[in-house]
């Protein structure tokens, strides 16, 4: 059965402390150099304020004084310049470990994603991985680069700012903190409550739910407009993107109110400070020099905490986020042996093999021997099971119970690396990645030749269309490539991959069924050449292309139900008899078209070429159901 998940528990503020424990250096240095420059952006307010204490004095300047005024005002233009520069070189420090720091979090969960069952990719949406992967991680950017000097800055500067202030004058001080207090209960009760984090957790969820939906409605484009069901379809994605919509008017309508009092509170300052300041001034006990520092300095310097309460509510966003990447990191990766095996020979065994998705059984105790070099065809009605019991072989998934044999060595005891070198796969869902020709059939083989990939595209009959491309080999295909390649290119690109990879087992889920009947022909007897003495296993609805297979074997509902050769099956009453004539009864299908009715081509002439071995026949007596006390297995 497929995994089952696993229960991560949520983080806190010390989860994303341990995030940059390998850059360290760099964000401690970026930290320091931030607190250096938020105590020397109060310089030129003194130095500002001792100049407007001399100016307006009284007295008329001296020479002296007036020298003293221009080299406090060079001064001030110093400090200033070399507070920038230490806030330029703090967040350039901080954003370079950011940035390693992220490459390393997505580099680790690229290869934990890798190393999953793929039945954690059947639950879930990929646009829900591509949220996590892309925007959750990107999110922990703005706490690494800017959140960790800015709350040393948010903390150092405003208690700097209440110290220089007592200083001047503690009556004006105390008045300056007056707002303090109401603001740290209003923050509270703006991003306080145990409400908005569920609400924060649902939004992450319908953030979720509308990626995969944005996902597959681009995806499903071309079905949607062929089939004119645009309205139908957009129904998901609008209940979706409403959804979202709903969650997020709901954390605005309750962290709003409370929210703009805060802000209004943390800049409201000189609210205060003016009527006591001017009632100090005018009664002589405050000179106009000192007023004039409160009123600017004092006025703003709770600014850092707005700031900081901005970073609150971003720090229980993005731990949210942290927490999905979390919970990808927990889930239980393939597990791998520490003492890998090589197999002798490439005869693949199922023996007693069961295996399911989440409750529901797909195979029941399934059990095949296939030798070495020969064709074996696996057929029956959609959804029996074949498609899921050929990706066994590749350990997509672990079976429930029984095991899979290669060479007589249980797959789970080769370690991936050495498995994925034996078998080659080719799905029926082709998939090609942003990158050129080239890199895309020699992904298997990094060191192969410009001849050896052209040699593998001339059998997967690729060179046809990859000699009309604007650079040939060179040219960029898949998302924001230079061209888009058709279903049955991608295909053909598929197939040159698996034969230049030269592998011993090759599985083809339908690898031709997005190939007119020309060019499947063609890479049928391309494969009858290049696969001699390779065990291949084929999955195949088109049964006309597997009549000459070593073995045809026949699965229904989970349950391997005939096996044996082409003939000996159709003469036999059982399902096969009943595929075949149904295959067969669909060549004679005809199309009314206007009175001149044309019938389909016989099968000798519009089936595709077959698929046959290149290496001796393997007797149907070795393909055999029967328990493993009778030396085979089937």
């Amino acid at each position: 059965m497929t995994d089952t998940a696993v229960q991560t528990p949520r983080p806190g503020l010390r989860r994303l402390l341990m995030l940059p424990r390998a850059k360290k250096g760099h964000l401690i240095l970026a930290s320091v150099l931030s607190l250096v420059s938020a105590v020397l952006s109060l310089a030129p307010y003194v130095l500002i304020a001792l100049i407007v204490s001399v100016l307006f004095g009284g007295a008329a300047m001296t020479e002296a004084e007036y020298g003293s005024m221009l080299r406090l005002a060079v001064l001030v233009g110093i400090l200033a310049a070399v507070r920038y520069l230490l806030l330029f070189v703090s967040i350039m420090s901080s954003h370079l470990a950011a940035f390693d720091i992220l490459y390393e979090i997505r580099s680790e969960l690229c290869r934990h994603l890798g190393r999953l069952s793929m039945g954690y990719f059947s639950v879930r949406q990929s646009g829900r991985i591509k949220k996590i992967l892309a925007e959750d991680v990107e999110e922990l950017e703005l706490f690494l680069a800017h959140h960790i000097p800015d709350i040393v800055t948010g903390v150092v500067q405003p208690l700097a700012v209440v110290i220089c202030l007592m200083t001047f004058d503690w009556r004006l001080g105390l008045v300056a903190l007056i707002p303090l207090p109401a603001a740290f209960m209003l923050h509270r009760l703006a991003f306080g409550g145990g409400e908005s984090r569920e609400i924060r957790s649902r939004y992450h969820d319908v953030l979720e739910d509308m990626n995969g939906c944005i996902v597959e409605y681009v995806r499903g484009m071309p079905v949607v407009k062929i089939f004119n069901q645009t309205t139908e379809s957009f129904t998901a994605l609008k209940a979706a993107s409403d959804a979202y919509q709903h969650y997020l008017d709901k954390i605005t309508r309750a962290n709003a109110p409370a929210w703009a009092m805060f802000v209004v509170t943390t800049t409201s300052g000189l609210l205060f400070l003016l009527p006591f300041g001017l009632y100090f001034y005018y009664a002589g006990t405050v000179s106009f020099s000192t007023l004039v520092f409160f009123l600017v300095l004092g006025s703003s310097y709770m600014s850092p905490l707005l700031k900081l309460a901005l970073m609150g509510g971003q720090l229980r966003h993005l731990m949210e986020g942290l927490f999905r990447v979390d919970a990808v990191m927990g889930e239980p990766e393939m597990p791998e042996t520490t003492e890998p095996k090589k197999p002798e020979g490439y005869d693949v065994r199922f023996e007693s093999v069961s295996f399911g998705y989440g409750r529901k059984e797909i195979l029941k105790n399934v059990s095949l021997s296939l030798p070495q070099g020969g064709v074996y065809a696996l057929v029956g009605p959609s959804g029996a099971g074949k498609s899921t019991l050929a990706r066994l072989l590749t350990r997509m998934w672990d079976p429930a119970s029984g095991r899979i044999t290669i060479g007589g060595v249980d797959i789970r005891d080769m370690t991936f690396a050495g498995l994925m070198e034996t078998v080659s796969f080719v799905f029926q869902e082709t998939f090609v990645f942003s990158d050129t020709i080239r890199e895309n059939i020699r992904m298997n083989k990094t060191d192969a030749s410009d001849p050896e990939i052209m040699a593998a595209a001339e059998a997967a009959q690729c060179l046809d269309f990859i000699s009309a491309l604007p650079r040939g080999l060179d040219t960029l295909i898949g998302e924001g490539g230079e061209v888009h390649l058709s279903g049955g290119e991608r295909q053909r690109l598929s197939l040159a991959r698996v034969i230049l990879k030269n592998a011993p087992i090759v599985v083809l889920d339908e690898a031709t069924v997005f190939n007119d009947a020309e060019n499947e022909a063609r890479i049928q007897r391309a494969f009858s050449k290049l696969m001699a003495s390779r065990t291949v296993v084929v999955i195949a609805h088109r049964l006309s292309t597997i009549t000459d297979a070593d073995a045809v074997l026949v699965i229904d509902e989970g349950e391997l139900v005939q096996s044996g050769r082409h003939e000996e099956l159709v003469a036999a009453d059982g399902l096969y008899r009943n595929l075949w004539a149904a295959h067969t009864e669909s060549l004679k299908w005809k199309f009314d078209t206007g009175g001149s009715s044309r019938g389909s081509e016989t099968e000798e002439n519009s089936a595709p070429e077959k698929l046959s071995p290149a290496a001796e026949t393997v007797p149907a007596a070795e393909i055999n159901p029967g328990s493993e006390t009778e030396g085979r297995t089937c």
